[in-house]
């Protein structure tokens, strides 16, 4: 695991990077083009991902870096890694445009297969998240207090009422047939839009209970979303089988997934 020197280097940097972000944020000249697969991207992704990933380089030279924003090298190649870094320099591209705020840094350490180390920033609202394993979840607050998570505790299984995000830009049927599944076994569901890795936050910090993913999603998205609900007491698991998401796999893709906020699980 990282020494405090290290994380504080990397927790500083992404803060940095944040910074980059908001200079280029609600700017009418910012530069917008699609990727092949008609995602978004903008010239704040790409100045992010330049500055963490010289950071990473840097600081980090014998650790790969695996980004949304670059060339990802061939899993014949990465299969043999120990650890890398899962990197998307700008969660919530969609959100970024739209101005809503709720975009977000998101930085991971694997280690084989897990998540060992996760950094989730949300710029916008001056936070910054992270967990390690063994370490605890944390918010970091603007004046660098840290605050362990959750934040509260859950009687969610008590009151049977729990509240549901949903993403913002990509939700769709399958999301609203995984609540209402809930939903028919006596819950009280609030559906809560929200955008981005800030989703994942919010159910480690117990602000909200439930996200259920039953559609394309990348491991760059959900690697430190996972760590941090995880060391927070949640968990983030596949709706075949309800196993925890596994990484560097051949596919980057992630399988169908839920995540559920400390305290709360539903099985169906």
């Amino acid at each position: 695991m990282l020494n405090s020197n290290q994380l504080h280097i990397l927790i500083d940097g992404i803060r940095e990077a944040g910074r980059i972000l908001l200079g280029y944020y609600r700017n009418p000249d910012l530069h917008i083009e699609n990727k092949a697969d008609e995602s978004p991207v903008t010239s704040a992704d790409l100045a992010s991902n330049y500055f963490i990933s010289d950071l990473l380089k840097r600081e980090f030279p014998e650790t790969p870096i695996i980004s949304e924003e670059a060339d990802k090298p061939a899993y014949s190649v990465r299969k043999n890694w120990d650890q890398s870094w899962l990197l998307d320099p700008l969660d919530g591209t969609k959100e970024f445009i739209a101005a809503n705020d709720e975009f977000a840094i998101n930085l991971a350490l694997i280690r084989g297969n897990r998540p060992v180390l996760g950094i989730i920033a949300v710029p916008a609202k001056n936070l910054i998240y992270y967990g390690a394993a063994g370490e605890g979840s944390w918010r970091i607050e603007a004046d660098n207090r840290r605050i362990r998570l959750p934040l509260q505790q859950s009687n969610h299984n008590e009151t049977r009422k729990i509240t549901a995000l949903i993403s913002r830009s990509h939700a769709g049927a399958a999301e609203m047939e995984y609540i209402k599944g809930i939903r028919d076994k006596g819950w009280e569901v609030e559906i809560r839009p929200t955008g981005s890795s800030y989703k994942h936050v919010l159910l480690a910090e117990g602000s909200a209970q439930l996200y259920a993913k039953p559609g394309i999603c990348w491991e760059w998205d959900t690697a430190p979303g996972q760590i941090i609900l995880e060391e927070a007491g949640g968990s983030v698991v596949r709706m075949d089988n309800g196993e925890p998401l596994i990484y560097n796999k051949e596919s980057f893709s992630n399988p169908h997934l839920v995540m559920w906020a400390p305290g709360v699980t539903i099985p169906l």
